[in-house]
């Protein structure tokens, strides 16, 4: 009897070690600069929220209802581009793409952000400084735009090394470690 549970034991162990390893590649790519720089633009306009919310006070309630719009709109224009990241990844002949081409993934993507980003600076950006009349640190969060895309073709060409481990992903998995950490929290989520 003990003799089983030792093997038992040392199964699970084994597969929950082989579990961990089997992201390896997809760690790799969410640890790349092009990853971390999309970190730092959440985080900025995250924080541009924190400090218009110290001060709304000061503001009608129409006022801050515009800007907390504005930001859930421009806010959910950048999850899209995770979420197309992601359903690229589960698709079978898009993940085919990705891998035999990255450098023109890369370029996809990058015209999604930069869409993002224009509807931000159209949107939120406008928005509150026509609240504030300042740009209450937004301004920051564009000059990491143009970063994020020198990053871009180093990141997806992972993708090309690891092809037999992209074939593992599923929703569970992206939704774990690239929906979840990486998306732009909504207003009311923003403390």
């Amino acid at each position: 009897m003990r003799r089983s549970f030792t093997i038992a034991l040392l199964i699970l162990l084994s597969q929950a070690v082989q579990a961990q390893d089997a992201y390896v590649g997809l760690k790799q790519f969410l640890q790349t600069p092009f990853m971390e720089e999309f970190n730092n633009m959440r985080d900025a306009s995250e924080r541009a929220v924190r400090d218009f919310k110290r001060k709304q006070s000061r503001y009608s309630e129409e006022d801050v209802r515009k800007v907390a719009d504005a930001y859930n709109a421009s806010a959910e224009y950048f999850n899209q581009v995770l979420y197309n990241i992601k359903a690229d990844l589960l698709h079978k002949e898009k993940r085919k793409f990705v891998v035999l081409f990255p450098d023109d993934y890369s370029k996809q993507v990058e015209c999604d952000l930069y869409r993002a980003k224009d509807y931000y600076t159209a949107n939120f950006q406008k928005e509150l400084m026509e609240v504030t009349g300042d740009s209450g640190g937004t301004s920051s969060f564009l000059t990491l735009v143009p970063v994020l895309f020198q990053y871009g073709q180093a990141a997806f060409d992972i993708f090309k090394r690891i092809k037999e481990e992209i074939k593992k992903y599923n929703e569970a998995i992206l939704d774990k470690y690239l929906i979840n950490e990486y998306k732009f929290r909504l207003w009311d989520e923003v403390n």
